[in-house]
């Protein structure tokens, strides 16, 4: 890690993890879907391209041609889906989720990615434009980037980088010195909590709508690292 390195967004970085291994259950439903529409021999890895419903009818359709009780009987195709009574409903609704998936970008900022997405919508704000300036490049991934399957067993690989959060100059470390530095002064004065407050709520953790970053006893402290990244931006 380099010396501007401080923490790292799991959060962020779990909501895509969930969110790719949800898609990575619907190759893998579709291939149990297929196994109980008598369509054996797909796992998720063989069905990554789609196609889910014409692999349906291509088996079907073969197995139609090869057995010549159908066309002894004048059973044409479409009556015998009919009387085997195959419901492709699922399957046509994990094929349309497929070309959602395929169709999907995710783009990225190299680091700091959730405070640069966020900067790009506050640029009315002075402080969030300058930092749009050091803002590193994004890069542009999609579905199978961090999904890919042996058989049936998903393996989701996402990049932490992106969900680093680093210190956009060395002032900004220094400010998460003298913060703490003046915390753990404020102890030894024994400062109430409210005064100590007073002067860090602006760079400490919220929830809703209320500081909880700073413990009652001044002891713990949570930097709200977004709040950071927009000061000392001079360097």
């Amino acid at each position: 890690m380099n010396n501007l390195f401080l923490t790292t967004d799991q959060a962020a970085f779990d909501r895509y993890q969930n969110q790719i291994i949800s898609f990575g259950e619907v190759y893998t439903n579709a291939a149990k879907e297929l196994i109980n529409l008598d369509v054996k021999g797909y796992k998720a890895e063989n069905l990554i391209n789609g196609g889910f419903v014409a692999l349906f009818h291509d088996h079907h359709k073969n197995e139609h041609a090869q057995q010549p009780q159908w066309a002894n009987l004048g059973i044409r195709y479409e009556k015998y889906l009919d009387l085997k009574e195959f419901d492709t409903t699922k399957l046509e609704a994990l094929e349309t989720e497929h070309e959602r998936i395929i169709g999907l970008e995710f783009k990225l900022y190299e680091t700091n990615d959730s405070f640069f997405r966020m900067a790009e919508n506050r640029t009315r704000d002075t402080s969030y434009l300058e930092a749009m300036k050091l803002a590193p490049e994004k890069k542009v991934y999609k579905v199978f980037d961090f999904l890919s399957f042996k058989g049936n067993t998903a393996k989701v690989d996402i990049p932490k980088k992106p969900f680093e959060v680093h210190a956009l100059n060395k002032s900004q470390i220094d400010l998460l010195q003298d913060l703490t530095d003046y915390v753990n002064a404020s102890i030894k004065i024994d400062l109430k909590y409210r005064d100590v407050l007073k002067v860090v709520e602006d760079y400490v953790k919220w929830t809703d709508g209320h500081p909880t970053g700073l413990s009652y006893d001044l002891k713990t402290i949570e930097f709200d690292y977004k709040k950071i990244l927009s000061k000392r931006l001079e360097n």
